[in-house]
């Protein structure tokens, strides 16, 4: 029955395509009829969980997609950032597919949709599942005024610049034929997700034969695919629309907890350590302290400074920025061995105290200046 059924709506679909289009001038409200005419067939056939609209599609990090002409995405549990008539955002981890919509599809036209198809899996997922599987990538087209062979040497050309993971799923041409990835190991299996085991292959049908395996590739996809709930905060901070930062005031401060810093981490009760009960750390912050303090402080916590940051960055740093300066890490030590020794009413010779004044006066003048 369903053979049936999606047969007529091939047929249908044609005879659509060709009144509705057939008067129009003007590229948009050609390209509104094509895709509405798609959605309209897709609807009929597709579980309600679905939900396919056009629109743009952002990730975690800030990053949008080209606009796409339809997604379909998670309808129960995605949340659309922007619903608007004309532009709809919705977040990666909850997009199945993407489908470029084509009057007529010809070399210029591949380049496009190999471009916004990229656009799309070039996106980070963040979801809060474990699992979320990738976006694929289809291409529908009324017709085309080259050959099926013509058009995959296009899409090869046009995906040379492009990785397998990122490249289209299917392209079909309603009265031609569909370009499918086939496993190399058999030459029989067609693979939804292009890889370095696929190569692309051409089968030719009638239009009714080409909806029926266009819609087949596209529901087998969805239904094995799996999609998650996105980090909502994190789009929050990436689209400016909170800024969500943490004040925790001292005297609530976890000293068994940590801070999360580039790929390490800063143990709170070690940080905490040098800045508790420290006078002249709270002198240094409020512009007053004289250079031998700033010294000072160095003398008792550099070791421990440098200890933070070589857990934060994963490995010991060259250089220390002072207010606003950096500092290569060997020359304080130098400076702070010299000072010690000065502490202490040692002796010292006229290169090592040209030395420690040089660079004490450097690093007051910077701090005075940032004041």
């Amino acid at each position: 029955m369903i053979k049936q059924s999606i047969h007529a709506a091939a047929k249908k679909m044609q005879i659509d395509f060709q009144e509705l289009t057939g008067n129009i001038n003007h590229m948009g409200e050609r390209g509104s009829s094509r895709e509405e005419i798609l959605l309209r067939y897709l609807r009929k056939y597709i579980p309600n969980k679905y939900q396919m609209n056009n629109g743009i599609i952002i990730d975690g990090t800030g990053e949008q997609s080209r606009q796409q002409d339809i997604i379909i995405y998670d309808s129960f549990n995605s949340p659309v950032l922007l619903n608007m008539e004309s532009t709809r955002i919705v977040p990666i981890e909850s997009v199945y597919s993407v489908i470029e919509v084509k009057s007529t599809l010809n070399k210029t036209e591949i380049s496009k949709c190999v471009n916004n198809i990229t656009s799309v899996r070039s996106l980070i997922k963040n979801s809060l599942g474990s699992i979320n599987s990738p976006t694929a990538g289809f291409v529908f087209a009324f017709t085309s005024s080259t050959t099926l062979e013509t058009l995959l040497d296009n899409l090869v050309e046009a995906n040379n610049q492009v990785d397998k993971h990122k490249q289209i799923s299917a392209i079909c041409v309603l009265d031609k034929g569909v370009i499918v990835n086939i496993s190399k190991k058999g030459l029989n299996d067609i693979i939804l997700l292009p890889n370095e085991d696929s190569t692309p292959g051409i089968i030719k049908n009638t239009a009714e034969n080409n909806l029926m395996l266009f819609y087949l590739l596209l529901m087998q996809y969805l239904n094995q695919s799996i999609v998650s709930v996105p980090d909502l905060l994190k789009y929050a901070n990436a689209g400016e629309l909170l800024n969500i930062d943490y004040i925790i005031p001292k005297k609530h401060l976890p000293l068994d907890g940590y801070y999360r810093f580039n790929q390490g981490r800063i143990e709170i009760d070690t940080a905490y350590s040098i800045m508790k009960g420290s006078d002249l750390l709270e002198k240094i912050q409020s512009g007053k302290a004289r250079s031998e303090e700033i010294m000072l402080y160095f003398s008792k916590h550099f070791k421990e400074i440098i200890s933070l940051t070589e857990s934060a960055y994963g490995s010991r740093p060259d250089n220390i920025k002072f207010y606003g300066k950096d500092y290569n890490i060997s020359d304080i030590e130098r400076a702070i061995i010299i000072f010690d020794k000065l502490s202490i009413g040692e002796e010292l010779n006229k290169q090592d105290l040209d030395y420690y004044n040089s660079l004490s006066k450097d690093m007051f003048a910077q701090y005075k200046l940032d004041k």
